[in-house]
């Protein structure tokens, strides 16, 4: 055994090890799991098959969108409206027109929104606002009361209260974000992979098979030893395996005790932090919310969102309505230590706050999804990490997509650049052999 031996069978693995093994390369996907996908996968919700957290793809997913159509997987495309939570009422923001609308903006206020976005549009180099604090560039260019009104709480419930680090960036790749789910007339569309991402990856793992390379389940590495400073293979429940390279692709803090210290140690510092999440998702009998995202900036409700995904995923497949209710926490948040039960009883209540009409009665069944470890964020003037600073270990993950945010088509991305420098270096990519 020797080769490629990629570490973690989500999308980026699964993409790295389909690009690898069609350039010629002999790969071997080790993934912990019996199922395939990381958290992008699905779960079993009373019986029926569905995401375990919310995903959706835009009309730019140009990845995603490419790969699924290589790969036989439909999307259903549906136009969608998008919302706000705010001074405990409901407002619908699904065009840009609409946004102007927002709860207690004055004209003043509007006009300086309208001005952000076109700026937004017209920046396409991030590398000045990687070092400019989030806050004091909104403030600079919206105003205080935009920031105070929209701005701050919508990053208050993204970041579960810490976004002092965060630099501009933030909010220009959030809004280029938006911009490639709008169709020309200005409505959002967004798209629904048929059977979600955990179809896309299954056949993708498929085709790897196919080609020759092996994605192997419910097989668990546990420790990545090294000799003479590389890293060289990796070791089973079932022995020791040799790798010419090793790729792993969890994020840093789920790496404990896995690597060498020696690996470890060349490693260095992990120049970022990263978000856990909470999760309720519910199979309703009846629609909650008109709204496919709705937006909180009313803090008095402590989740981050409310997504009703079957405004786009078929209700029928589904067999009723797809409710999430996610909320980003801290990795040291008291809500990921919190029984199921307390989580459904609060979140419920949340939800009955802001749509009086629900009613439990009509839960067909729900359950809790959480990560302690889920999404890097990258602070103001941190350096991406380096995938390549040990020889003979690549170390790439989500912590990659930086300027963009964390979906499909980010991390797809990452893949695509992993494995051209792959390509590039042969089977042993690292910084200083460039230097030599």
């Amino acid at each position: 055994m020797s080769g490629i031996g990629i570490v973690g069978g989500g999308i980026l693995g699964l993409g790295l090890a389909d690009r690898l093994v069609a350039a010629g390369h002999k790969v071997t996907v080790y993934e912990s799991s019996a199922q395939l996908g990381g958290l992008a996968g699905s779960t079993e919700l009373g019986g029926v098959r569905v995401d375990r957290f919310y995903h959706a793809v835009t009309t730019t997913d140009r990845r995603v969108l490419d790969l699924a159509d290589e790969l036989g997987v439909g999307v259903r495309w549906r136009r969608l409206g998008g919302g706000f939570y705010h001074d405990g009422r409901t407002a619908e923001m699904s065009t840009p027109m609409q946004l102007l609308t927002f709860p207690g903006l004055s004209p003043a206020d509007r006009a300086r929104l309208v001005r952000f976005v076109l700026r937004c549009r017209r920046i396409s180099d991030h590398a000045e606002l990687d070092t400019v604090g989030l806050e004091e560039w909104t403030r600079r260019t919206c105003g205080d009361r935009l920031w105070e009104r929209l701005w701050g709480p919508l990053f208050d419930s993204k970041f579960d209260g810490r976004y002092d680090d965060l630099p501009a960036t933030y909010l220009w790749s959030r809004m280029n974000r938006v911009s490639g789910t709008r169709d020309r007339k200005g409505h959002e569309v967004m798209g629904a992979l048929e059977g979600g991402y955990q179809n896309l990856v299954d056949r993708l793992a498929d085709r790897i098979r196919a080609r020759g390379g092996q994605v192997l389940t419910a097989t668990p590495v546990r420790f990545v030893p090294c000799a003479n400073h590389r890293a060289i293979g990796v070791m089973l429940d079932a022995g020791f395996r040799p790798h010419d390279t090793v790729v792993v692709t969890q994020i840093r803090p789920n790496l404990p005790h896995m690597l060498a210290p020696e690996l470890e140690h060349a490693l260095g510092p992990d120049p970022q932090r990263y978000l856990g999440i909470v999760c309720l998702v519910a199979r309703l009998r009846r629609s909650v919310s008109p709204y496919y995202a709705l937006n909180i900036t009313d803090r008095r409700v402590p989740l981050t969102s409310v997504v009703e995904t079957t405004h786009v995923v078929d209700a029928k497949a589904a067999e009723g309505h797809l409710v999430y209710l996610p909320k980003y926490v801290n990795p040291d948040s008291p809500e990921l230590d919190k029984s199921s039960a307390e989580i459904r009883s609060e979140y419920f209540r949340h939800l009955k706050a802001m749509f009086p009409a629900f009613r439990e009665d009509d839960v067909i069944a729900a359950q809790v999804a959480r990560a302690r470890v889920a999404e890097p964020v990258h602070p103001v003037g941190a350096v991406k990490p380096d995938p390549f600073k040990v020889p003979g270990l690549v170390v790439a993950s989500s912590a990659q997509v930086y300027p963009d945010i964390v979906h499909g088509q980010a991390i797809l991305g990452v893949a695509e650049r992993i494995s051209a420098e792959i390509e590039r270096h042969g089977c042993v990519p690292h910084r200083r052999l460039e230097a030599a």
